[in-house]
């Protein structure tokens, strides 16, 4: 990556990202896929620390490295609150350890980051909600027509993350499970927060890493520019 001002970043750990630019190029370090363990966590905070900036926008892979969320997220020096739009909770328990989970990454982020006063959880299924119940202390679920209102209330800057597996198929092709929401549902919401928070970071997941078509790879890449058109 060069030293030239960017607005945005792609981040490539499966490879899927590998004819993007500007890009950081992750994919040598193993012990990343939905897991990931202390060295590889050790590795790429290295390199985040490495760049000349962190760009306001960062394009993270595929769903399976959400918890890269939890990397940046770190180096908030003020309080704020997260906002996650996405169909899962992420707040699963650790499966052994404490190791760091595409699916345990909030409740993670919730235990350990003191600035992170909030997490607000928009579109998550509630049966999903209900299967990772109690939810940490911090984090609440609303629809996402209530987020108008939380927003013109928020007292803190705003972190997003979203995983675009909150989108149904036509918008987004994923690894997992997805919701009902339509691009024009999240780009609403984006606009709004947009205009009356101080959003200091976006991060974007959601790419399909096993076996993408040629149709799925032009329907993410279509969405993630108007997602980014929004951003700028």
């Amino acid at each position: 990556m060069s030293k030239e001002i960017v607005k945005y970043l792609y981040f490539n750990l499966s490879g899927v990202f590998n004819s993007k630019n500007p890009m950081v190029d992750l994919t040598d370090i193993s012990g990343t896929n939905c897991y990931c363990d202390d060295v590889a966590g050790s590795e790429i905070c290295r390199r985040i620390d490495a760049l000349p900036e962190i760009p306001p926008v960062r394009f993270i892979d595929s769903g399976n490295y959400h918890y890269m969320s939890l990397f940046f997220m770190r180096k908030i020096t003020v309080p704020f609150t997260l906002l996650l739009l996405d169909n899962h909770p992420d707040t699963k328990l650790p499966v052994f350890g404490n190791i760091t989970s595409c699916g345990g990454w909030v409740r993670e982020a919730s235990e350990t980051i003191p600035n992170m006063k909030q997490v607000i959880m928009a579109g998550v299924d509630s049966d999903l909600i209900e299967e990772e119940s109690p939810l940490p202390e911090r984090a609440i679920s609303v629809w996402l027509s209530d987020l108008p209102a939380i927003f013109s209330r928020l007292e803190t800057p705003l972190y997003i993350s979203l995983d675009k597996d909150i989108m149904n198929p036509e918008y987004a092709r994923t690894d997992w499970t997805q919701g009902p929401y339509t691009l024009e549902d999240i780009i609403s919401i984006l606009k709004t927060a947009y205009s009356l928070c101080d959003v200091i970071g976006l991060d974007i997941c959601g790419e399909k890493k096993e076996d993408p078509t040629d149709e799925d790879l032009l329907i993410n890449d279509q969405t993630n520019q108007k997602l980014l058109e929004i951003c700028e």
